[in-house]
């Protein structure tokens, strides 16, 4: 039959119709709309840091059908580099940054790339460049659509459909974050780890900066969302005139740093309010020059989202003098105490101490005690006299180090340990730094790390994973000279080594290999050492701040530390106390641990109660299971992600599997054998009907000796 010109010219229109009625898209969806436990739109899950998802398809009958779904590969990875990115998902296409800093958008459902965007200058595409990015942030006020990540002291502003720069935002699509500190920014070097936050139409930021005597100070500043003007800014070191300015006894002439949220930031939209949780402090270790409680280090941090203004604060460590931080920002949870509803925040430590606190006062829920603890006897310094220990729930990890901790796997290896115990003798917690030494335990990368725990909002269990870590601490005196000026190269370059390097390549260079490579002897040219020191790599920040003629200065220091006796004769000079390196508690010869397992573990807090659920070692290290040594626990980073199916899903160990744990028991329901090690938070979310768990594998890091990877794994049960 033959159809009139009319009728199909009709129904080709209808068709067309229908079409464009199909590829509408969907109502943008705002921060608001993704602030819930079924999408995965915001960094660790949704604005309170739940690290939760309330998609229970894969469950404890059928997680070992678990499959691979797809893999996708970034192709950037170098020696070192790692990829610590909680992908989010939005409106099908998943967004995480690369190894070396690259914005990258998927397909969610396929792996396919849709887009990169690369912010790298020429530079950095030379060398080994590599980033710490612990994910991006979306933003959209329902018309436009943006992705906000960093590299170096930059936010980017992205077109979250594009990739492209969003130009009108700040210069040319990012911010430079060294500006609006109150300090000159060409003295500032700081960088960015985790995502900021948004609420309404401010982009919230916390800062990673350096450790040592010179090092920039951690405010929390707000941009405008669409403009990126600067908004306010809160100082997490109190300026005159300022709340607990008085709780510093202030030296003219000192720079103050630290006390910065490194780990990211928290929101409570009903309320209006941000949640930060700073680290301690500079310099970590020696607080002479900082006598006095100092706020706002070590603090939980309840601030106007709008503002800027203090709410509330928690100190969780007074006159920090462990490194003891808080590493990954506040869980806002909602509990059942004695039967009654309260609004919570829980904060998690390196001391591997859970702080549960009123979310509307700050006041603890459980009880916390102020305890007397040990005066320091290193002069100039006045440790604090009391600290807090929280009394529910108990501590995670061990406090303190007894010879009955030291490793007894062989009978060389308890040798080797009880050598070091010889020399550093036992410790209690809190404990001060001493020019004799102890085995500070735990240790600075102990308790709990910066990629969280997971709050189940079904059960109110905090599924958290730790470390049983132990460093070696010791203080040397070192002389050091007010100033630089009438002094050669070489003794500039030594001066500057001291106050910016040697706090993590210690004072005689020799770093902590693998994870602080030694500078003593190292087989890189000059040129390669500025250019890492410029752009940063990895877990070192960039240094832009040094001018050329303090870079070449430092690196005749490096290259001949030893080389020039330095005359102090005539120059105004001042005693300090420097730690000698980042020193573990491991043998040289495999890396493992000089004392007794747990190395790790997966832990289930009841925080109704403020009970242990059950506690499981986390991972094993192949070196023992050949050794018939098995459940010992590995180091571990990267963080849980909780399900209602009932399921735990975590990397983060050093045997660089993948696992589901039980709910209920702990026990390992599933595991798969990642090629690199996935040392970053899983994501979860469904399309089509069909649930899907992605981490990253991009193995190296801190942890264990691990290949660097470029790997992002999707898990899914079969199509049926």
């Amino acid at each position: 039959m033959k159809i009139p010109p009319e009728f199909a010219f009709s129904c080709l229109l209808a068709a067309l119709n229908l079409c464009m009625s199909c590829s509408k898209p969907s109502k943008i969806k705002t921060v608001v709309d993704l602030d819930n436990s079924r999408d995965w739109g915001i960094y660790r899950g949704d604005q309170r840091s739940n690290q939760f998802s309330s998609l229970g398809q894969i469950n404890a009958e059928n997680v070992q059908q678990l499959e691979v779904a797809w893999t996708y590969r970034t192709g950037d990875a170098t020696g070192g580099s790692s990829i610590q990115s909680n992908p989010i998902v939005i409106d099908g296409i998943l967004y995480f940054v690369s190894p070396a800093g690259q914005l990258t958008a998927l397909d969610a459902a396929s792996g396919e790339a849709v887009w990169k965007h690369d912010p790298r200058t020429p530079e950095q595409k030379k060398g080994d460049y590599a980033v710490i990015s612990r994910g991006a942030t979306y933003w959209s006020d329902g018309v436009e659509q943006r992705i906000f990540y960093s590299t170096d002291s930059y936010v980017h502003a992205v077109d979250a459909k594009t990739g492209e720069n969003i130009d009108s935002f700040g210069e040319n699509g990012k911010i430079d974050f060294r500006y609006d500190l109150g300090v000159d920014p060409q003295l500032v070097d700081t960088g960015m780890t985790s995502p900021p936050a948004v609420f309404e139409n401010f982009l919230i930021l916390g800062t990673r900066v350096g450790e040592g005597f010179c090092s920039s100070p951690g405010h929390i500043r707000a941009y405008d969302t669409v403009t990126g003007d600067f908004r306010w800014i809160f100082h997490t070191i109190p300026q005159k005139g300022e709340f607990g300015h008085d709780t510093w006894d202030w030296v003219e002439g000192e720079t103050y740093g630290g006390a910065n949220p490194w780990g990211g930031l928290s929101v409570d939209e009903k309320r209006g309010w941000v949640f930060a949780a700073t680290g301690s402090p500079t310099y970590d270790f020696y607080g002479a020059n900082r006598k006095g409680q100092n706020l706002f280090g070590n603090c939980v941090l309840a601030l106007n989202a709008r503002t800027g203004e203090r709410i509330w604060h928690y100190q969780t460590v007074h006159h920090d003098i462990w490194d003891m931080d808080n590493p990954p920002a506040p869980i806002l949870v909602e509990l059942k105490i004695e039967g009654k509803p309260r609004e919570a925040v829980v904060q998690m430590t390196k001391m591997g101490y859970l702080f549960v606190l009123d979310r509307e006062t700050g006041e603890p829920i459980f009880e916390v005690e102020e305890r007397t603890v040990p005066k320091s006897d290193v002069p100039g310094e006045e440790a604090w006299s009391t600290q807090p220990f929280p009394l529910k729930p108990p501590p995670l990890v061990r406090q303190g180090f007894t010879e009955n901790d030291l490793a007894k796997r062989t009978p060389e290896v308890t040798a080797k340990a009880k050598a070091v115990f010889e020399l550093y003798g036992p410790s209690t917690m809190f404990q001060p730094v001493s020019t004799r030494g102890h085995i500070l335990f735990p240790g600075m990368s102990g308790g709990m790390e910066y990629h969280g725990a997971s709050f189940d909002t079904d059960r109110n269990v905090l599924y958290v994973n730790v470390n049983e870590s132990s460093n070696l601490v010791r203080l040397q005196c070192t002389v050091l000279l007010k100033d630089d000026s009438g002094l050669g190269d070489y003794e500039k370059g030594k001066l500057l080594y001291q106050l910016n390097c040697s706090s993590c390549h210690g004072l005689e260079l020799k770093g902590l290999p693998p994870a602080i490579p030694a500078l003593a002897n190292n087989p890189k040219s000059n040129q390669e050492l500025i250019r890492t020191i410029r752009q940063g790599k990895g877990a070192m920040q960039s240094y832009r701040s040094f001018s050329d003629n303090q870079l070449e200065a430092l690196m005749r220091y490096i290259r001949e530390p030893d080389g020039i006796p330095i005359d102090l004769q005539g120059h105004e000079t001042k005693s300090v106390y420097l730690l000698d390196g980042y020193k573990r508690m491991i043998d040289e010869e495999d890396g493992l641990p000089l004392f007794s397992p747990p190395y790790g573990s997966l832990v289930a807090v009841d925080l109704n109660d403020g009970t242990i659920k059950w506690k499981q070692p986390l991972g094993e290290y192949p070196e023992l299971v050949k050794l018939g040594i098995r459940n010992t626990g590995t180091r571990n980073f990267g963080g849980a992600v909780a399900t209602s199916g009932g399921i735990v899903f975590i990397g983060a160990t050093a045997d660089e599997k993948f696992r589901a744990f039980d709910t209920e028991t702990g026990e390992v329901l599933w595991e798969f054998q990642l090629p690199y090690g996935g040392y970053a938070t899983p994501s979860v979310y469904e399309l089509g009907g069909r649930q899907f768990i992605v981490v990253c594998a991009g193995g190296g890091q801190k942890v264990h000796r691990t290949a660097s990877g470029d790997l992002v794994y999707a898990f899914a049960l079969p199509k049926k």
